[in-house]
């Protein structure tokens, strides 16, 4: 139960520490009672960090455990909590009465703090008699503590994902499922084919190969594949699969009620054989949801299921075929473990390999043929490098299994897993642990829970190396956790810039069981997924972290515990279980409930709307103010009214509206926020005016590290020019020039920035100067310097007019331009773009929408677009002929031309692109699509252009000319 709390006390001294060096000129008077406070939690770390490493000291202080816990607490908030106020109130400005008001007062709470500040000291000194044998450990001078480098500090570099290769193939398995599939099973053929077995077995593993083989996608036109899970929404399982199978339509699905989505599905279903995985499905309730709307049949489209339940095998097809996964065999289990741990290159040249192995076979016995207890051991045993280590895993493992107790729901947990968790480095083990958040089955974004970690103080500064921020720390510890195949991470694409080289993260079912079994032992946090009965007994212990998952309905119910268990509750995540295309609801009630947790570092609300019933001035927001601890606040949601007092918060790193809209009002004081790193701003595209008055336009903290939803209209380009710290950058930049070339002009010189991205909005490249002459040389320089930045990394230009694009020449840029994202629309471009754009080096993305080039003639030319891998042409209504040399485009692997009617026929160089995997044709008039086509045994004329191609796909006309004329009207 101690794991986890060596990390909160670490965090007390971190943040106690900081205060003493930092703020001293506020501490005037208790700064040596503060010291000693300090002094004492570092005392009772190093026990923590000793006791962690010894069996019977653990044992020894499990009952204070919770003592401990709310004593590093308290004192963060007590002297927190007090230089803050006197902070504030020293910085307000008070006339001369008013601040001899303020001293007393000041005086009063110094005096105070000096009491408490002894009190806790008494209670810390009470709690150490306890510690018997092992008290010399506090007094202990732990050498070299300020410059040894942590355990992540010293961590390798290593691969950012697993890879599939990584596993025991199973290469019968995947046969059967793809010849029931493809009805190659003559005597049996079917509609639905489900992967049972027990958790952590493989099944989502195993769905994963069919569902991405080869065979398949030349007999299905369409996937999709959606996590059912335990927790499930109509409209969130409608929208996965929609979202997969026709992207195009994305605006429509994700507005769309449940109804109207289940008629879009109908009818896409009706007209392509399409396969569906439904991974993970626990009951029989989620299928009735979903069948009168998935027309599955044995020529038609099917169904792959995953499920622990056979009965629900069963239920879903009745005259299937489902197919049951076994446990592996001692030698499957060896080659996994094998391969997971590295065994043969951590123990190259080792005289004792022998040995190694033999423990190793000896620890299977604990894993009992179950891959992802295999994977996890594995995982432990690759950050051990000698024999020594593994025998300690070994003693460990024993000892561990020895305790007996039941782990998760049930006691299914297989509890090698438990011990990967107990093998933890102290730092990893909240981090861990904090993943049980998230929604099961989901994708957490890196960025966002790096910045949530930081907010509760679980990176630590001494972690940092040179030129490293606490974002890339955080980075470290989440990589750690996957080398242990505790978790799950996506790594970015090759070639794509982000601030963070991981996109995402998730958990396997079990391991988040584990997550939430071991929060819930040491009260790290409590999450509230199901309403609470009134059978229910109360709780009675002090919270520190709290996540609310419920219907909409539910959660305007919620009643909060009481005040003596929340004064501590350091974070809040509030994530309604709702479809994302559902309105926002009421989130009045549950802000006037949080006003009370006045020590909040982390607030998360998602999908709510801010206004008031009962005045249209008054914001709920108004209490967020008096949360002055907070360091990492998300918004997500309508009408978005932030106080003007937001600038007393004082130690705000991270302030995110992304994925809220025009209706939300910011007040111009981040400017004043000091350690402000992080700044997602709401689309201010999207959505009605807010009705709080006009957006005053934002002045920026130089700090800034991420700033995204950047608009010119409400916030100073001037200010972009002192953010020299910025990390990621994106922009919308409408109309002006002048802002335009200010913006890039400085970040094209930063040497920090990992991503930036520019939407250029309403911008005249060809414009004339006040006396009307043309200035065209002068905005072509500015379009050039855009095009071809080092530093521009997406680009997206529209409604921006430029009859020609200026040329690129490599030899007279100081450095390759950046850009691999670029989409032209309604730029009214004449000569060729593709004459430039084909030169650029990075290249991989580009789009020209409608009536980008309105010329009749286009050229990819040898050894152009070097790196280039998706091209769409659309709404190109007068192209009529397009060259592909031999050697252009070497990479390309996918081509959409949709609503270019006038185009004659498919380039003959496509035929020598040996890379393309997919070319979609979309509105295209019947004449062009039957050359590409077989009818009735024969070829069309362009067939042999592409018939190497894996996947050809041909949509309707009349569909795709109506969604057309909507994306021209927006």
């Amino acid at each position: 139960m101690a794991e986890s709390l060596s990390s909160t006390l670490s965090s007390a001294v971190q943040i106690i520490g900081k205060l003493v060096i930092e703020e001293v000129k506020f501490l005037q008077g208790v700064s040596e009672r503060v010291r000693l406070l300090h002094d004492d939690l570092k005392g009772i770390q190093r026990f923590l960090r000793y006791a962690d490493t010894k069996q019977t000291a653990r044992d020894s202080i499990q009952q204070w455990v919770p003592e401990f816990r709310a004593v590093a607490y308290e004192a963060i908030d007590l002297v927190e909590d007090y230089v803050l106020r006197v902070s504030i109130s020293s910085n307000g400005g008070c006339c001369t009465l008013k601040r001899i008001a303020c001293m007393a007062t000041e005086g009063y709470a110094r005096h105070n703090l000096g009491v408490e500040i002894q009190s806790l000291r008494n209670r810390i000194s009470n709690l150490t008699k306890n510690f018997g044998e092992y008290g010399h450990v506090m007094t202990r001078t732990e050498e070299g503590e300020s410059s040894a480098p942590s355990r992540l500090q010293q961590l390798r570099r290593t691969r950012s994902s697993v890879a599939d290769k990584d596993v025991v193939e199973l290469p019968d398995d995947v046969q059967v499922l793809v010849k029931y599939l493809l009805n190659e099973v003559a005597e049996h053929k079917i509609s639905v084919a489900s992967i049972f077995g027990m958790g952590g077995i493989g099944k989502t593993t195993l769905a994963r190969k069919v569902y991405h083989h080869g065979r398949l996608k030349d007999y299905f036109e369409g996937f999709a594949w959606v996590c059912v899970s335990q927790q499930w929404q109509p409209n969130d399982l409608l929208q996965g699969i929609l979202l997969k199978l026709t992207p195009e339509q994305s605006n429509q699905i994700m507005t769309s009620k449940q109804d109207g989505l289940e008629r879009l599905l109908q009818h896409h279903l009706q007209d392509n054989k399409c396969l569906i995985v439904l991974d993970d499905l626990w009951s029989t309730e989620a299928w009735d949801c979903l069948k009168d709307v998935i027309p599955v049949s044995e020529d038609g489209s099917k169904i792959l299921l995953t499920t622990r339940n056979e009965d629900v095998a069963a239920y879903v097809g009745p005259n299937g075929y489902h197919h049951k996964l076994r446990c592996l065999t001692e030698e499957e289990s060896w080659e996994l473990l094998r391969k997971k741990s590295l065994w043969e290159s951590n123990g190259a040249g080792c005289e004792d390999l022998g040995k190694m192995e033999e423990l190793g076979k000896k620890m299977l016995n604990n894993c009992r043929g179950l891959p992802l207890a295999l994977v996890v051991l594995g995982g432990i045993l690759r950050t051990k490098k000698t024999l020594k280590e593994w025998k300690e895993v070994h003693e460990n493992i024993k000892s561990y299994l020895a305790r007996g107790e039941k782990i998760g729901k049930e006691g299914e947990v297989p509890k090698i897993l438990a011990y990967s968790y107990y093998d933890l480095p102290w730092q990893l083990k909240p981090c861990f642990l904090y993943l049980g958040k998230f929604r099961e089955d989901s994708d957490i974004r890196a960025e966002s829970l790096y910045q949530m970690w930081m907010g509760e103080g679980m990176i630590f500064e001494n972690d940092r190396r040179e030129q490293e921020t606490m974002m890339d720390v955080a980075e470290r510890y989440l990589k750690e956790l996957a080398i242990r195949c505790m978790v799950e991470i996506k790594a970015y694409e090759e070639g794509k810039h982000a601030v963070t080289k991981l996109e995402s993260c998730r958990l396997h079912d079990l391991m988040r069981d584990l997550c939430l079994d071991k929060a819930k032992e040491e009260n790290l946090y409590k999450l509230v997924d199901r309403s609470p009965s009134q059978d229910s007994p109360p709780t009675t212990e002090a919270q520190f972290g709290l996540v609310l998952r419920l219907l909409p309905e539910d959660i305007s119910q919620y009643k909060f515990p009481p005040k003596e268990q929340t004064k501590h509750l350091c974070s809040f995540l509030c994530d309604p279980l709702a479809g994302k295309g559902q309105l926002p609801i009421p989130g009045v009630r549950i802000m006037s409930q949080v006003k009370n947790l006045k020590m909040l570092r982390v607030l998360a609300m998602l999908s709510f709307n801010m206004a008031s019933q009962s005045c249209y001035l008054k914001s709920p927001l108004g209490y967020v103010s008096k949360l002055i601890h907070l360091r990492c606040l998300r918004l997500r949601g309508q009408s978005i009214n932030l106080p003007y007092s937001l600038g007393n918060l004082k130690y705000l790193e991270t302030l995110d509206l992304s994925g809220s809209d025009n209706s939300c009002r910011i007040p111009n004081v981040l400017w004043k926020l000091e350690r402000f790193r992080y700044l997602y701003l709401p689309n201010w595209w999207l959505g009605p005016q807010h009705k709080w008055g006009p957006q005053p336009k934002l002045q920026l903290s130089k700090q800034l590290e991420i700033l995204e939803s950047f608009d010119n209209r409400f916030c100073y380009p001037k200010d972009v020019c002192k953010l020299s710290n910025l990390r990621s950058f994106k922009a919308n930049v409408y109309k002006n020039l002048e802002d335009l070339e200010r913006i890039i002009n400085h970040i094209s010189n930063l040497d920090c920035l990992r991503i930036s991205s520019l939407i250029i909005r309403s911008c005249n490249f060809g414009k004339t100067n006040s006396n009307n002459s043309n200035d065209s040389n002068g905005s072509l320089d500015v379009l050039s310097r855009v095009l071809f930045s080092r530093n521009i990394h997406e680009l997206e230009i529209r409604n921006s007019l430029c009859k020609k694009l200026p040329d690129y020449q490599s030899q007279t840029v100081p450095h390759p331009a950046g850009l691999t994202q670029l989409s032209l629309s309604y730029s009214g471009i004449e000569e060729d773009p593709m004459a430039t754009l084909e030169k650029l080096p990075k290249l991989r993305i580009l789009e020209l929408g409608p009536k980008s080039f309105l010329g009749q003639e286009m050229s990819c030319h040898s050894m152009g677009f070097p790196q280039l891998k998706d091209l769409v042409l659309f709404g190109l209504g007068n192209l009529m002929q397009w060259k592909v040399d031999e050697g252009a485009m070497p990479k390309l692997s996918g081509l959409r031309i949709e609503v270019c009617t006038t185009l004659e026929m498919i380039p003959d160089g496509l035929r020598c692109l040996t890379t393309l995997e997919e070319v979609s044709l979309a509105g295209m008039p019947e004449e062009f699509n039957n050359r590409v086509r077989i009818e009735n045994g024969q070829q069309g004329e362009d067939y042999d252009k592409i018939s190497h191609v894996p996947s050809v796909k041909i949509y309707s006309f009349h569909f795709r000319i109506s969604f057309l004329k909507k994306i021209c009207k927006i």
